[in-house]
C-alpha cells in the first residue's frame, strides 16, 4: 500500500493509524472525540511542511507513525539517537540537517509539549515563562521527568491533610471565585507543561484543553500496572498516569468533552480521590494570590505603597529626625532662657 503523503489529510485511515501509533488501537474508536487533537496534529504537520525539502525527512504520515512507535518502544532514546534513526529509515543522506526538527515534532505529537526552542514565541522572555527543552543527549524519559517534577505540598499533596482545610482551599480555587474576586481570566493552551501556570502580569491562568487526548491516555494505561513513571508510561503512549489525572479539569469552557462521564472506562479503583503532586506548587501560587492579592486599582497601589516596609522605615526615620530637631530647638530655647536669667542676675535693675 502506498503511504499517505504528509499533505493529504483526507485519507480516512490517517486518524485510525495515528491512534494505533499513539495508543495501540486495535479497533476503530469513535474518531469524532479526537477531532480537537487531530486539528492539532494537522496544524503541526502543516507547519512542518513549510520546512525546506532538503531538511524535511518525513515524507508520509507513516514516517511520523514510525517515529512515534520508536519513542514508545525506547523511552530512554535521546534526541540525537532518534534523529539518526529517522535519517536512517527515511533514506536521508549522511548528516543532512532537519533530524532534530523531525524528532521534536514527534515528541510534540506524542505528549503535547513543546520540546524545541525553534518555535519559541517572542514574548516568552517578557512573560517570564520558564521552559525546559529536550537536549540532544538527554533520554526522553528523563526530559519528561524533569519537565514535571514531583512536588510535596503539605495540604494538596498529602492523603492525611486536614479535610476541612483542603475543602476550603479547593473552594477558593474554583474558577468562578477566581474570576469574581481577582478578575482572573483563563486561556486555553495546547502545551500541557503550561497547565495551571499563572501569569501575574496579565492576570491569566492557562488551562490545557485537550480533554479527549487525556482520556485516551488514561484508557491506554488503565489496568496496565504502575504507569506513574515516564519510562513505563511512555511505552503505553502516555504521560505518567497521576499527572494525566491531575490535568483533567471539571470545566466545559474550553472542551465540552469533559462533560462526558466516563469514570469506569478511564479510572482504576482508588483513583476517586486526587492528591496533587505535579501541579501543587502552581495551585499554591494561585491560592497565595487569593489570600494576599496584589493591588490592582490606583487607590490600592497607593495604600500598598504607603504601608510597605520601606515606607514604614522612612516614616520612622523622619520621626527620629523630627525628634532630634525638636530636641535641639528645646535646647536652644533653654539655653537662651538661662542666658537671660544670668544677665538679670549680673545686672539687677534698681527700682526708681
Amino acid at each position: 500500500m502506498t503511504p499517505t503523503l504528509l499533505d493529504n489529510f483526507n485519507d480516512g485511515t490517517v486518524l485510525l493509524k495515528l491512534g494505533q501509533a499513539l495508543w495501540s488501537w486495535n479497533i476503530c474508536r469513535e474518531s469524532c472525540r479526537l477531532h480537537r487533537y487531530y486539528t492539532f496534529y494537522k496544524a503541526n504537520v502543516s507547519s512542518y511542511l513549510e520546512v525546506s525539502n532538503s531538511s524535511r525527512h518525513f515524507k508520509s504520515h507513516q514516517d511520523i507513525f514510525t517515529a512515534l512507535q520508536t519513542i514508545r518502544s525506547n523511552p530512554d532514546i535521546t534526541m540525537d539517537e532518534l534523529s539518526f534513526q529517522i535519517r536512517n529509515w527515511t533514506g536521508s543522506a549522511g548528516s543532512s540537517p532537519g533530524g532534530s526538527t523531525a524528532a521534536a515534532l514527534t515528541a510534540k505529537l506524542l505528549v503535547m509539549v513543546e520540546p524545541s526552542p525553534l518555535h519559541q514565541s517572542s514574548d516568552r522572555l517578557e512573560k517570564g515563562t520558564r521552559r525546559t527543552y529536550w537536549n540532544s543527549d538527554t533520554p526522553f524519559s528523563k526530559y519528561i521527568q524533569g519537565l514535571f517534577p514531583v512536588e510535596n505540598h503539605p495540604i494538596l499533596s498529602s492523603t492525611q491533610a486536614d479535610a476541612e482545610l483542603l475543602a476550603d482551599m479547593k473552594s477558593d480555587l474554583r474558577a468562578t471565585k477566581l474570576m469574581k474576586s481577582l478578575g482572573i481570566t483563563f486561556r486555553a493552551t495546547y502545551d500541557i507543561s503550561n497547565h495551571l501556570r499563572y501569569d501575574r502580569k496579565a492576570n491569566v491562568v492557562e488551562i490545557f484543553h485537550h480533554v479527549a487526548f487525556l482520556k485516551e491516555q488514561l484508557r491506554a494505561t488503565k489496568g496496565a500496572g504502575d504507569c506513574s513513571i515516564p519510562s513505563a508510561s511512555i511505552k503505553m503512549g502516555s504521560l505518567p498516569r497521576p499527572l494525566v489525572i491531575e490535568s483533567l479539569v471539571n470545566s466545559c469552557s474550553f472542551d465540552p468533552e469533559i462533560m462526558k462521564f466516563e469514570f469506569s472506562s478511564i479510572r482504576n479503583p482508588g483513583e476517586e480521590t486526587i492528591t496533587y503532586i505535579y501541579f501543587a506548587d502552581r495551585l499554591s501560587d494561585i491560592y497565595n494570590e487569593v489570600q494576599n492579592p496584589r493591588p490592582r486599582t490606583w487607590l490600592e497601589r497607593q495604600v500598598e505603597r504607603k504601608s510597605g516596609a520601606r515606607y514604614m522605615m522612612m516614616a520612622t526615620l523622619i520621626g527620629v529626625i523630627f525628634a532630634v530637631l525638636l530636641g535641639m530647638a528645646s535646647l536652644a530655647v533653654s539655653t537662651y532662657q538661662t542666658w537671660i536669667a544670668y544677665q538679670a542676675w549680673q545686672h539687677p535693675v534698681t527700682p526708681a
